[in-house]
């Protein structure tokens, strides 16, 4: 626990600082170097044992990125499927039909989806950010609002957790844990109401945040799912008490392009 704190206060102000002082550009800079170290973690997580295809993988990574920032018009299309995908893969995760199975050889399908996924979720953040005039701030509560369903879900699941989530994809996330993730979300959703930022009837504002933080527990039952099909606790060792980078963001992976998208047909600007 002391470790994962230490952890978390060095990177929070770190990226609470990219977000509001950054200009877009750098901002999407930034975080691709964070989804290409995600993308070394799911080439292992994926089965690529060696180095040099775990570099490609991060090679495609970039190459992807790069494309998607010269061709805008890919992300409004790929972030609605996205959003559809990860609100249907939370159902099909908690009705239980999904077991994890040992991985042998390369997961070249588990591969390709990921590197999907992380794009979309990278899009998202840009395209958030890139919102006139209050595009950092969303950014930033879109990012408390994910930090803090994690500690509650988490706090609370080890005060009153007893009844398991999806015991065969994650036995340690409890439903006592996601309610209190969930009940989380009336804060950020509380200050966008505050904020005026977007024209939206209040209702509508605390129904996005929670919806938003219950498809972000598809992101974790699906990194979940590889970490279990592969035999491994964690994704990486990069940040002490936290595992590896894709541990860090996989709630992000789902709740990014879903957010946005509840924006965008709320009647947000996007």
């Amino acid at each position: 626990m002391k470790s994962r704190i230490l952890t978390t206060l060095v990177i929070a102000p770190l990226a609470i600082a990219a977000v509001l002082w950054l200009p877009t550009p750098a901002f999407a800079l930034v975080i691709g170097l964070v989804v290409l170290g995600a993308a070394w973690e799911l080439g292992f997580l994926s089965g690529l044992e060696k180095p040099a295809p775990r570099m490609a993988t991060v090679a495609v990574m970039g190459a992807i990125l790069g494309a998607s920032w010269l061709l805008p018009a890919v992300a409004r299309p790929l972030i609605l499927a996205l959003a559809l995908w990860w609100a249907l893969a939370l159902l099909v995760f908690l009705s239980g039909r999904v077991e994890p199975t040992p991985l042998h050889g390369v997961g070249w399908l588990r591969l390709a989806t990921g590197v999907v996924f992380l794009a979309g979720a990278w899009l998202a953040l840009v395209r958030l950010h890139q919102m006139s005039p209050h595009g950092h701030g969303l950014v930033l509560t879109f990012l408390v609002l994910n930090w803090l369903a994690d500690s509650a879900a988490y706090f609370t699941g080890r005060t009153w957790g007893r009844h398991r989530l999806a015991p065969r994809l994650s036995p340690g996330k409890t439903i006592e844990g996601a309610l209190g993730g969930l009940a989380s979300s009336l804060l950020p959703a509380a200050f966008l109401i505050w904020s005026g930022w977007l024209a939206l009837p209040a209702w509508q504002l605390v129904l996005i945040c929670l919806a938003t933080v219950a498809v972000s527990i598809g992101g974790d039952l699906w990194e979940s799912l590889l970490k279990r099909a592969r035999g491994v606790k964690d994704s990486g060792q990069l940040l002490p008490g936290h595992g590896g980078v894709l541990d860090r963001i996989d709630s992000q992976i789902a709740a990014a392009p879903f957010f946005l998208a509840l924006l965008k047909l709320a009647g947000g600007e996007a």
